[in-house]
């Protein structure tokens, strides 16, 4: 129900009304309970309103999280626990009006569409209007909507795609450079797929840097989905650096006892945090790229600002919504077994 360019449009009134304070944000929060030997359950949930749209919606996923070392790098990943090997993540969708529910919605696409439309709308604001060579580092999850959100903003002649996997990335570059129409090459190192791109896209899971700061170029944009990707010099050297919110997720956990995304939140140095804007404020024009030789960066979470926000899940689950209407597609059930005649 959902397609890159309806996603992308969701997301620019969001950010833009944010700005205006004209929408409302609950930044992230995580409740971590420890399982022993690196596993943790999780907990998170975020929630935002786009009054424009006439909704609010709050996300929460219920996850297993295992954080481990290979390779002498960190790796974290989310197990499928629940029944026939599944997760559990799930958007609720109110109308502000009535108060009544409107959707419940799974999370785990209309994340992964969030994500990589959240970069492209970046990209649209930042990146050079010739960009049109891309660098990806990694080939997983979040990687292939990275590409396909990007498509839709910048006409792409070339990919360039890396991971530490050679198999995976070979078999992602052919598979999704038909998806995109455009070709999709596979390189041996990370410098290779940086070299000479005009928009660099992170995309992993790793807890420690990809890439060197000092590989980047003037003009260059950099999109990543988690700042644990990137070093301290490519923080340096962004001309502006770009967070969804200023606002920063919360962590709960017993005292003593941190998982690794927790322990390992940066807190943005001064002369980091003067250079850095919300995206938002992008939207509206009020900051961004300032010369072509600049070098912009977007980035999530671990910098001490928040990642996800609840109003990215507003905007984007009222487009799922209002499509799968139209298609008559979903499963109706009674409003009134969601509400109730006793006051809450």
């Amino acid at each position: 129900m959902l397609d890159a360019r309806a996603c992308i449009d969701a997301l620019e009134v969001a950010f833009g009304d944010l700005a205006a304070g004209e929408a409302v944000n609950r930044p992230r929060s995580h409740t971590y309970t420890p399982l022993g030997d690196g596993h943790w359950y999780l907990f998170k949930s975020m929630d935002g309103a786009v009054p424009r749209l006439g909704v609010h919606a709050i996300r929460l996923s219920s996850d297993h999280t295992h954080e481990f070392a290979t390779g002498g790098a960190r790796r974290r990943e989310k197990l499928a626990l629940a029944s026939g090997g599944r997760y559990v993540g799930l958007v609720l969708l109110f109308d502000i009006r009535t108060l009544e529910p409107l959707a419940i919605l799974q999370d785990g696409e209309l994340q992964r569409m969030r994500v990589g439309c959240t970069s492209a709308l970046a990209a649209k604001h930042l990146s050079r209007a010739d960009a049109r060579v891309v660098g990806l580092i990694g080939s997983g999850w979040q990687a292939e909507t990275q590409l396909v959100a990007l498509a839709e903003v910048r006409p792409i002649e070339e990919v360039r795609a890396y991971s530490t996997n050679a198999e995976r990335v070979a078999a992602f570059a052919a598979r999704v450079s038909g998806r995109i129409g455009r070709p999709i090459r596979a390189v041996a190192s990370a410098r290779d797929a940086i070299d000479r791109a005009d928009v660099v896209v992170c995309a992993t899971n790793a807890h420690d840097p990809v890439f060197d700061g000092s590989w980047l170029v003037g003009g260059q944009h950099v999109n990543s989905v988690q700042s644990h990707e990137l070093d301290l010099r490519t923080l340096e050297r962004a001309d502006v650096i770009v967070v969804r919110s200023h606002d920063p997720a919360t962590f709960h956990h017993p005292p003593g006892n941190a998982p690794v995304e927790a322990a390992d939140v940066k807190r943005l140095a001064e002369p980091l945090r003067a250079k850095t804007v919300e995206l938002g404020e992008v939207v509206r024009g009020r900051a961004g790229r300032r010369a072509p030789q600049d070098i912009t960066l977007l980035t999530g979470g671990g910098l001490g600002a928040s990642s996800g926000l609840g109003v990215q899940f507003a905007a984007v689950g009222h487009a799922v919504y209002e499509a799968a209407k139209a298609a008559g597609l979903g499963r109706e059930i009674p409003t009134e077994w969601l509400t109730e005649s006793a006051k809450p």
